[in-house]
């Protein structure tokens, strides 16, 4: 089976990818019509590096900034020609017109693929595989002992025909390979004939392009993989390394205010439930809490004494914003009634996440969402990209409490946990070792504020207002 996609230069894929969406968006859909997808990422240099994400059964790489907003920047559609060995066959269109084609052949040994394409990322990426129980079945491209193969566009039928002339494009000597470009859209060609190779090493640009268009065998010059971006030209799109944040939510932790949407504020032990609902808009989800299991929260603080953190959390109310990625807890101790409106319920705390870390168990359940700190408590203001060794001296003073996610029975159904494989210790000790530190964080406790971090990252994972 052949399945077919629209390629919109600039714009993205389908109806439903576009250059923009953020991780969170591109992952629930995903996961919406169950894709294999291996999400690859910095363990070192988290922040700095991009996130990619391998759509397995297309062969499509998705490339994310991963400072502020993890947005979607690039688009590749990779290994166009060859053999369809991991990925199902896919036809890329552009205004109706296919941009690639297939034919049977008879099974053989496979070639290596270059993974060199746009962008050779993953060689310093660690990776981690999501495989949804219904998830598509291994794509199998064998048909009565023949295979589907490939081949992407001619350059002559870019050139002339569908996309027509453009400026000269980049001739990567060292790869043997030309990228084409035009707005929003940027094929690679590898050129696989030496003689071709020879003739353009010391030729000008225009003359390149020339002797490309005018190659009589256009076999000699393969369409390996295709790239969508925002910009004029791919060159410029690898030039803006402009990164892009919407909101920001600011918080004055002195007075226990939150500034949401530039001028709306909660406000600690003030804001009620219809005051947040007008300003965030209804919950996705929510539910009650009966339980003291969170107490952990308000032990770590030095003025709050046990028999206030019992009352906190015997009768509460989460609200769940997970594209926001905010929680609001309620306190439904203030109606005095049970038939009080607990619209009039006041806010006791908040907790703000950082979805977009991988190896958090928590990961893309909640989206990233971006805040700003400032406190009497340290002399500089803090935020959500910053790695734990970055925050002011007086985190680092204090004495953490160790959260394992997986193993506590501090977890219950209100998160979701990922099943993580058996491993044989004695075969794979050093993956074993990691899956169990796997989801481990510490929590750190000032006056009025929790933070959580990551352990093998330092990265920030939530932080908890009260």
């Amino acid at each position: 089976m052949i399945y077919e996609t629209a390629i919109y230069p600039g714009v993205g894929i389908g109806n439903n990818i576009k250059l923009g969406h953020t991780l969170y968006e591109v992952i629930n859909e995903l996961n919406k019509y169950e894709y294999r997808y291996q999400v690859m990422y910095s363990e070192k240099n988290y922040y700095q590096s991009p996130i990619l994400v391998q759509i397995v059964d297309l062969d499509i790489r998705l490339t994310f900034q991963n400072q502020k907003d993890q947005i979607l920047r690039l688009i590749e559609f990779l290994h166009l020609n060859g053999k369809q060995k991991k990925s199902r066959a896919l036809r890329l269109l552009y205004k109706n017109q296919s941009l690639n084609e297939f034919e049977q052949s008879l099974q053989g040994d496979d070639d290596d693929d270059d993974d060199d394409v746009f962008n050779n990322h993953s060689k310093s990426l660690h990776s981690m595989s999501m495989n949804n129980s219904n998830s598509l079945n291994g794509s199998n491209q064998m048909e009565n002992g023949a295979r589907i193969t490939s081949s992407g566009p001619s350059f002559q039928l870019i050139y002339n025909k569908i996309l027509g002339p453009t400026y000269p494009g980049v001739l990567n000597k060292s790869t043997k390979s030309y990228i084409l470009s035009y707005p929003g859209i940027a094929f690679k060609y590898k050129i696989i004939n030496e003689e071709l190779c020879h003739k353009l090493v010391d030729q000008s640009s225009e003359s390149v392009l020339d002797s490309l268009i005018n190659w009589e065998n256009p076999n000699d010059i393969v369409c390996d993989s295709i790239a969508v971006f925002k910009g004029k030209t791919w060159s410029e799109y690898k030039a803006n390394n402009q990164v892009t944040q919407s909101s920001n939510f600011i918080i004055d932790l002195d007075k226990g205010v939150i500034v949401a949407n530039g001028n709306r504020y909660i406000e600690i032990g003030k804001s009620t439930q219809q005051d947040v609902i007008d300003i965030l808009g209804p919950p996705e989800d929510k539910f009650n809490k009966y339980d003291s299991r969170l107490l952990i929260h308000n032990y770590l603080s030095d003025d709050t004494s046990e028999e206030d953190a019992q009352k906190d959390f015997k009768n509460c109310k989460f609200h769940n914003y997970y594209k926001l990625g905010i929680d609001i807890l309620y306190d439904l101790k203030t109606p005095p009634t049970a038939s009080a409106n607990t619209l009039n319920s006041v806010v006791n705390k908040v907790v703000l996440h950082n979805g977009g870390i991988v190896e958090d168990l928590s990961f893309m359940k909640w989206n990233r969402c971006n805040w700003t700190i400032e406190s009497s408590q340290f002399a500089n203001t803090i935020n959500s990209s910053m790695y734990f060794e970055e925050l002011p001296s007086g985190f680092k003073d204090l004495t953490p409490v160790f959260l394992n996610r997986y193993e506590s029975e501090f977890i219950d159904n209100d998160l979701d946990i990922i099943d993580l494989p058996n491993i044989d210790v004695k075969k794979d000790s050093v993956k074993s070792a990691k899956l169990k530190r796997w989801g481990q964080s510490k929590l750190y406790g000032l006056e009025r504020c929790i933070v959580e971090v990551i352990n093998s990252n330092g990265c920030i994972s939530s932080i908890t207002i009260y």
